[in-house]
């Protein structure tokens, strides 16, 4: 079986993320970048114009799979519990993954020193799966699935309750990460305690 080869853009941001993660965001270059991906650095900068940018795409594209699913979702005809299932469990996979870790540490490390980090990655990751779950769940509000006075709001409990303290633990080392087992009764509780908590009736 031949796989397609990557496209320019894939590879930097394969590179990038490799730097990113083994010399943090002050210890990357966009030189040494351009020189794994490899491309040339007029290259490098017509796809991304410095390192602010490509930190963001590379947290984009980390977000890509759990954006697809609530894309394919929306509009969607299935059930509540079966969407929110799909959903949440997009949303475990991501944040429990080993690399999502490690970025979620190099971004809280490096802030200090890079003010404007924070908001960038907020605004390239979780800002858009908040906007498009809160579209999600007003899609099911309007047709009486569920009760939801603030579609925001409900949006960030929900995803809360598949974080907590696991991921905490996992952030600080204290475990390596979930199980899917484990992973499975998070989720099956997560959308149980969320479903009847929004007048949801089978």
């Amino acid at each position: 079986m031949t796989h397609a080869p990557k496209s320019k853009r894939q590879s930097i941001l394969a590179a990038a993320r490799q730097a990113f993660l083994a010399h943090g965001y002050s210890g990357a270059s966009m030189e040494a970048i351009a020189e794994a991906a490899p491309v040339s650095k007029p290259t490098l900068y017509s796809h991304f114009r410095g390192k602010q940018d490509l930190f963001a795409a590379v947290i984009a594209e980390q977000c890509e799979s759990l954006l697809g699913t609530l894309a394919r979702s929306l509009g969607g005809n299935r059930n509540p519990e079966e969407g929110l299932k799909a959903i949440a469990r997009a949303f475990v996979d991501l944040i429990y993954a080993p690399e999502s870790l490690q970025l979620y540490r190099l971004i809280i490390s490096e802030q200090q020193h890079f003010p404007d980090l924070g908001l960038l990655v907020y605004r390239s990751g979780p800002e858009p799966v908040l906007k498009q779950l809160a579209a999600y769940l007003a899609e099911l509000a309007v047709g009486g699935a569920l009760k939801i006075v603030d579609v925001e709001g409900s949006s960030r409990l929900f995803l809360s309750m598949l974080k907590g303290d696991e991921h905490f633990r996992c952030l600080l080392g204290l475990q390596d990460g979930l199980k899917e087992g484990e992973k499975d009764s998070m989720i099956s509780a997560a959308v149980a305690f969320f479903l009847k908590g929004h007048g949801y009736e089978a």
